[in-house]
């Protein structure tokens, strides 16, 4: 729309430097014309190509523009051509039919500009027209009057200001109200702001043409023109969502236009003229009512405003302190809530709190989906309140985990009641929309009681969660009552862990080495890196009497990257000895595997020691679920670099040997429990589990070889590699021997005659 727009302020000052130049006055004629003219095609070529929201009213401005320059051509005619001025004249009709149109346009733009009645606004502008209109009464229409009567020449004049009032108001409540104001709004607004100027100005030079009087129309026009035209133009026409308040201007505004009587009074009076004491004191109780009748609609406006902040302060409010999934109150306001109960509690009558955890609700999310996930979520929430009191508050502090904090507790058998039936609420069957079967849920609930000193919220809330995990423990769906025996065993476990942590940082933890024999050779090919805590005061604790504790937090994704970086650098160190090249086998939690960090963690360690990732080797006990995605995700990225994977205590957990060959793996670690041998269906079974393994291209590793025979008998089964208390207990760095594998030579042949049998780790 830019060249069409730039092309036609070309042609129009092409056509307006003519009009000043040329002498001939009908030459001059036709040129104004041609301008009117082409501004009039300009606001329909401007509508048509954009067709906004609001386009008819473009339409109406063009045929009220048209007939102003109808009108302007037949008053040209009659006085260049026929050299007569007659008044009154047709082209008088023409002239003032086209405000109404005019209006109407503007009229149409304004409710294109809002969305409802606005009566605020309308109020405005008759304040506007009244006072003004008193003004031009005292100016021009009294005068006008009482010099030539009540003839209709008079009356004729009088009507080209009261189009001009009637537009004004219409432009008022348009170019006041509220919207956005682009390039072609302002255009339009000083388009009828010459008109209406050129028009009081020849009222009051009485009816007295002149040039730049005609240059002012004649930039209505223009402006009208380029205004439709601009690509700002559907702009003008979009509906506003902003409200224009009672402002201090306004409010100037009301006071100036209720001065407009007594100012006019006022003047007339040091002037010595006559008074107009009748029409000043109708106008001024007009204005009067109009002000009065303004203010009070500021009044309901702003009523509503405040009425409309509060309901939003309040959602807001609630937002802030409300789970916005289910509606319960999100883990800092329930703190925040516990927190004043307890200051609040009162002898006798203790603070009691329920933590609701739901069983295995992470197998809904893997199973049907996290929307349906929320769905489960805001049912069982809905089902707590209907179980316990109104004045109870129901939180929600973590993803399935929901308190009710219940004050003033009458005793423990009540609380202990409130819980069972949270407990049955929850079994009861969930229906869900667009699920051809019934959920079946259930929930652990622990229950604790403030006590004598109580004052930390987080205590109330870690000894309920304490009881629900006694629950879970337990066989779930239960009820479980914190008392004096778990607060022992959560406070040494809570000693326990920092125990732990202070030995990561103090350098307690070593790692001990256990090789692992290949059994086709009778060589050592790699060492499981096993760790150990040196507590002073204690010993040397095995792994059993820490590890466990660190599952329950990230403290084991401590311990798995300290592993990591020192089982790497004992590898790089026994390099730089000379010793043969072994491949270190690590273990890692569950946890760590699906730790974001993982690959960051390996990476770093073999970066760190120099070492390549493919002499090492992550050992994942079996009882963690292999098959899920992100699992499936981590094991695979590690394989992709090299890192060898061996699924450990295979036959104790979750794998079956139909699911071996989709496992992202390198190696079958076999559990100690299946290789005593004791019968034949224990033999068979590990035969079997060789076999299969073999068959989905791993290796197997046979752990807790107690005796010699067991060895011979896995190699005799096929089994590639072995570790065990008869070939070596696990020791420190610097007490591996390194001719180990030498000493077993002898009790595996001739089974060692076929070297073929070697595969890589």
């Amino acid at each position: 729309m830019d060249r069409w727009w730039k092309g036609y302020l070309l042609v129009v000052a092409a056509l307006a430097t003519a009009w000043v130049l040329v002498p001939s006055v009908l030459a001059q004629d036709v040129l104004y014309q041609a301008i009117g003219l082409l501004s009039v095609a300009a606001v329909v070529l401007g509508a048509v190509r954009r067709q906004t929201r609001c386009h008819r009213a473009w339409y109406l401005l063009a045929l009220g523009q048209l007939m102003l320059v109808l009108g302007d051509g037949m008053y040209a005619w009659y006085q260049d051509v026929q050299n007569i001025n007659p008044f009154p004249s047709p082209a008088d009709a023409v002239y003032l039919s086209a405000y109404p149109v005019l209006a109407a346009s503007l009229v149409m733009l304004t409710r294109c500009r809002r969305t409802g009645w606005d009566r605020g606004g309308w109020v405005d502008s008759g304040v506007v027209v009244v006072s003004l209109g008193l003004i031009a009464w005292v100016v021009v229409g009294a005068p006008t009057l009482a010099e030539q009567g009540p003839t209709f020449p008079a009356l004729l004049s009088l009507a080209y200001p009261a189009c001009d009032l009637l537009l004004l108001a219409v432009a008022s409540r348009l170019f006041v109200g509220a919207g956005a104001r682009p390039t072609a709004f302002r255009l339009l607004f000083c388009s009828l702001a010459a008109l209406m100027s050129a028009d009081v100005v020849y009222t009051l030079l009485g009816s007295v043409s002149n040039r730049w009087l005609d240059a002012t129309w004649l930039t209505s026009y223009v402006l009208a023109g380029a205004a439709a035209m601009h690509r700002s133009a559907g702009a003008v026409s979009e509906p506003s969502v902003e409200t224009r308040t009672m402002s201090t201007r306004r409010v100037v505004g009301l006071l100036g236009a209720l001065l407009v009587a007594p100012g006019i009074e006022g003047v007339e009076h040091l002037m010595g003229r006559e008074l107009d004491t009748w029409p000043l004191i109708a106008g001024y109780a007009v204005l009067t009512t109009l002000a009065v009748a303004r203010l009070q609609l500021a009044l309901v406006e702003a009523r509503a405003a405040a009425a409309e902040r509060a309901v939003v302060l309040d959602r807001l409010a609630h937002e802030a302190t409300h789970d916005a999934l289910t509606g319960a109150m999100n883990r800092a306001s329930t703190l925040a809530e516990v927190e004043k109960a307890l200051a609040d509690v009162r002898p006798g009558a203790p603070v009691g709190l329920l933590y609701v955890d739901l069983d295995h609700f992470k197998q809904v999310n893997d199973t049907f989906g996290h929307v349906v996930g929320d769905e489960v979520l805001r049912s069982v929430v809905a089902r707590i309140r209907e179980v316990v009191r109104p004045e109870d508050v129901v939180g929600r502090i973590g993803g399935d985990e929901i308190v009710v904090l219940v004050r003033a507790v009458p005793s423990q058998r009540a609380l202990v009641d409130m819980a069972s039936r949270i407990v049955a609420a929850v079994e009861r069957p969930l229906r869900l929309e667009g699920q051809p079967q019934a959920l079946w849920l259930s929930a652990s609930v622990g229950v604790a009681f403030s006590h004598e000193g109580m004052v930390d919220p987080d205590d109330l809330v870690r000894e309920a969660d304490a009881g629900a995990y006694q629950a879970k423990a337990e066989g779930r769906a239960r009820v479980q009552v914190f008392g004096e025996e778990l607060r022992k065993e959560l406070t040494e476990r809570a000693d326990a862990e920092a125990a732990v942590r202070h030995a990561l940082v103090a350098g307690e933890l070593v790692m001990h080495y256990q090789p692992l024999l290949e059994l086709s050779t009778g060589s050592v090919v790699g060492y499981e890196a096993l760790a150990r805590w040196q507590r002073p005061g204690h010993g040397l604790l095995p792994p059993s009497e820490f590890i466990p504790l660190a599952e329950k937090s990230s403290l084991i994704c401590d311990i798995g990257r300290w592993a990591l970086y020192e089982a790497m650098a004992q590898a790089a160190a026994w390099d730089r000895e000379g010793r043969p090249h072994v491949h270190m086998s690590v273990n890692v939690s569950g946890r760590h595997l699906m730790s974001a960090v993982i690959v960051d963690d390996v990476v770093g360690a073999c970066v760190a020691a120099g070492v390549a990732p493919e002499r090492l080797v992550l050992e994942v006990t079996e009882t963690v679920p292999l098959s899920s995605p992100v699992m499936q995700a981590q094991l695979t990225t590690l394989r992709r670099l090299g890192v060898g994977i061996h699924i450990d205590d295979f036959g104790t957990g979750y794998t079956s040997i139909g699911q071996l060959r989709n496992l992202p793996a390198s190696a079958l670690k076999i559990d100690r429990s299946l290789i005593a041998l004791d019968d034949v269906g224990s033999r068979e079974l590990v035969a079997l589990a060789v076999h299969a393994a073999h068959s989905a291209g791993l290796q197997v590793v046979a752990e807790g070889v107690e005796t010699a025979a067991q060895m011979v008998a896995l190699r005799a089964m096929g089994c590639d590699l072995a570790q065990g208390f008869h070939i070596a207990r696990p020791a420190p760095a610097d007490e591996v021997s390194v001719s180990l594998g030498a000493r077993y030579r002898t009790e595996l042949e001739p089974a060692v005659s076929d070297p073929s049998r070697t595969t890589p780790v």
